[in-house]
């Protein structure tokens, strides 16, 4: 049976649910793991490392949404859901996940505050390892000089971990934001470590795809990253099975021209079933064209065509089937 962190919505459900974990004093890192990017990887395994050592849980403590959204009101598009990121956290060998509401209370917590009061006082930790260049407190005020300084008054060691790059270019979950958002999908998997994928829920769509024999499952995309507007060849994963697809990234100007929000539509070939209501990941392999407005049903019906008859062929030839 695969590891499964504890996945818990704050300190006081820590403190409730996860008593046991803090008597065992664990390690801890704090960071918004946004992406759980290569560089997180590296943080974590080292994280898991030092914990098996000391015969200790690996506790994380982080953010549904990137605090800078909170101090800066402005929307900062996530590279995976906080469901999505859990999953990937407990995959990387973590015991213990912490999601925060990055709140006022946070805002104004000192990095001696949030380390004493928080790290130590209710997770319990004997140890903290920080993101390299990663900054906590006020202001950001907590850098790791800091934060070792602060440790060693409370008698926990701080350790900072090493700084990654790819290609000379340093990994951050900016970085991976701006590939993604120029569709540069090989980049993103270099950084990623993995290939670039959205997770999400099927929302209740208008059903006019199947009237033209391309029905889709459709996902909101506000509050995440995502590629360029266009179509393009994807693999979804439902229920453990992967499933090769065609997937548009737009308004639907053809058949929605009032609409403004873009929405993630896919439709999986050969595939027959109802996913309303469940979570799907569309992985994306390549880019087929750019969204436009056809003149009628009949037209878009026939480009769809062309597009999942490429995107088999281009599948195949890649060896992505």
């Amino acid at each position: 049976m695969p590891h499964r962190a504890h996945v818990y919505g704050s300190f006081e459900q820590f403190q409730r649910e996860g008593a046991r974990l803090a008597e065992l004093r664990p390690v801890v890192s704090v960071g918004s793991f946004d992406g759980v990017h290569l560089g997180h990887q590296y943080l974590l395994a080292e994280l898991v490392e030092w914990a098996r050592r000391e015969h200790a849980p690996a506790v994380v403590v982080t953010f549904r949404r990137h605090p800078r959204e909170y101090m800066l009101n402005i929307e900062i598009p996530s590279l995976n859901t906080a469901e999505h990121k859990a999953r990937l956290l407990s995959k990387a060998g973590v015991d213990a996940v912490v999601m925060l509401d990055f709140d006022e209370n946070l805002r104004t917590k000192t990095a001696e505050q949030f380390v004493r009061d928080c790290i130590v006082g209710q997770v319990g930790a004997r140890a903290m390892l920080v993101g390299f260049n990663n900054r906590i407190g006020k202001d950001g005020e907590g850098t790791f000089e800091v934060l070792r300084e602060i440790g060693s008054g409370l008698g926990i060691q701080v350790r900072e971990g090493e700084r990654i790059e790819v290609s000379g270019e340093a990994m951050s979950s900016s970085a991976i934001r701006k590939h993604i958002a120029n569709g540069d999908f090989l980049w993103a998997r270099k950084m990623l470590g993995r290939a670039y994928s959205i997770v999400g829920t099927v929302i209740e769509g208008d059903k006019r795809g199947r009237t033209i024999g391309f029905p889709t499952a459709n996902i909101a995309l506000k509050g995440l990253a995502y590629p360029p507007q266009g179509v393009y060849g994807v693999r979804v994963k439902s229920d453990g099975t992967w499933y090769l697809g065609a997937a548009n990234i737009g308004t639907r100007p053809t058949v929605d021209p009032s609409r403004r929000e873009p929405l993630l539509e896919v439709h999986l070939l050969d595939f027959n079933g109802d996913l309303y209501g469940k979570e799907i990941e569309v992985e994306f392999l390549f880019h087929v064209r750019n969204e436009q407005k056809f003149s009628g049903l009949e037209a878009l019906k026939n480009q769809l065509a062309r597009d999942v008859a490429e995107i088999r062929q281009r599948a195949q030839a890649e060896e992505y089937e």
